[in-house]
């Protein structure tokens, strides 16, 4: 069995005890991420300043239960289930701290991402991602797969933001739907994308 067979197959719920690792496989995924290139345009503070935020978001959404991860957390999927209660003045004021001089640029992002969401009932994947070394090999289909058959089976939709067309495609493989395309000032696209429940 290949190590990316194994690790496929042991997608599992973060504990607490994954939460710095976790944090720094994100902030490895999405290091040359569009939008958090935009965010953080300086890519020395963007090194410094990605894993913090990244621990704040899962250590925030760990209680909720929609944390994942697989086999040595190359790779994590932050869910928000549709009864989470989020704190989400804190959150922000956290993650603004966290970004120091780039605040203003998160609250921009922050801000669009809120005015863009969903009222309805769903499942929210936050964040999404992938060491860099371990991409391509089926990890996050792995992760998704964790949790749309359950979205299936109680009828419940599922809503992100693509951050950029390679993750755009991916989700478009796995039900998601574009519904609309938020540009940031001066900068990259985020695509808002929903997944109705499939009826077998």
């Amino acid at each position: 069995m290949s190590s990316t067979v194994a690790i496929t197959e042991t997608v599992r719920k973060a504990s607490p005890s994954d939460l710095d690792r976790l944090a720094d496989t994100l902030a490895a995924a999405f290091f040359a991420d569009p939008v958090m290139s935009w965010c953080y345009p300086d890519t020395d503070r963007r090194a410094a300043i990605l894993s913090p935020c990244f621990r704040i978001l899962v250590e925030a959404t760990l209680p909720h239960g929609g944390v994942d991860t697989v086999a040595d957390e190359v790779a994590g999927a932050i869910w928000v289930p549709p009864d989470a209660e989020l704190d989400e003045e804190r959150l922000a004021a956290d993650l603004g701290e966290a970004s120091e001089e780039y605040a203003e640029r998160l609250f921009t992002l922050l801000g669009l991402l809120d005015e863009h969401h969903p009222h309805e009932p769903h499942e929210y994947l936050f964040v999404l991602g992938t060491r860099p070394d371990w991409q391509s090999r089926g990890i996050g289909s792995a992760l998704l797969r964790s949790v749309l058959p359950e979205c299936d089976r109680t009828g419940m939709p599922a809503y992100l933001e693509a951050s950029s067309e390679r993750n755009r495609n991916l989700y478009q493989r796995h039900g998601f739907d574009l519904t609309e395309v938020i540009t940031l000032p001066d900068g990259p696209p985020l695509w808002c994308m929903w997944r109705a429940p499939e009826v077998s």
